[in-house]
């Protein structure tokens, strides 16, 4: 007699046990698109704060929402204004902003901005039926109201690119990013 034991034959795997794998697989498929999702999150606030000239402090993320295809697309980027920001601006306004001019995040002539004015901004840049960037944008009407009222009164600053342009609204707090084009 041999001390191994005989060979078993081969089991076939019980349906509890595939019942097991497929919950495990899905939940793991479930976890990479939340990595994924986050993950590209990311990337948009990084991106869009990167399009801010470095003496607009963001202090976090209000809206992020737009659409885009392959070399274009149209949305905003909402800000809250830190706070050491906000009272820079409203104590001094614009000395602050003259120089904020270069995109912290890119160096090239495209996201250079042009001279900071006070608002009301004229309606060749934000048109009769309001500002462009809010058509492909998801973002509280209440808000929008909000932006919109300070584009046509005293007390904002904004500057524009080639496609975009910058609002910094110091009463409400606010930096908004439209992009069109």
């Amino acid at each position: 007699m041999s001390d191994f034991p005989s060979p078993r034959p081969p089991v076939a795997p019980s349906a509890s046990w595939r019942r097991v794998s497929l919950g495990n697989g899905l939940l793991l498929f479930g976890w990479l698109l939340l990595l994924g999702y986050l993950a590209l999150k990311f990337y948009q606030r990084n991106h869009f704060i990167d399009l801010l000239p470095t003496a607009i402090e963001p202090a976090s993320v209000r809206v992020i929402s737009g659409e885009s295809g392959l070399s274009e697309g149209c949305g905003v980027a909402i800000f809250r204004l830190s706070a050491a920001a906000r009272a820079r601006l409203l104590r001094g306004g614009w000395p602050t902003l003259a120089t904020a001019r270069q995109a912290r995040g890119y160096a090239d002539p495209l996201n250079a901005y042009a001279a900071w004015q006070h608002s009301p901004v004229p309606d060749r840049l934000i048109g009769s039926e309001g500002w462009m960037a809010f058509a492909c944008a998801d973002v509280d009407q209440a808000l929008e109201r909000r932006i919109h009222a300070a584009l046509r009164r005293p007390g904002a600053f904004y500057s524009t690119t080639h496609d975009a342009m910058l609002l910094v609204i110091p009463t409400q707090g606010l930096i908004v990013y439209g992009y069109s084009g």
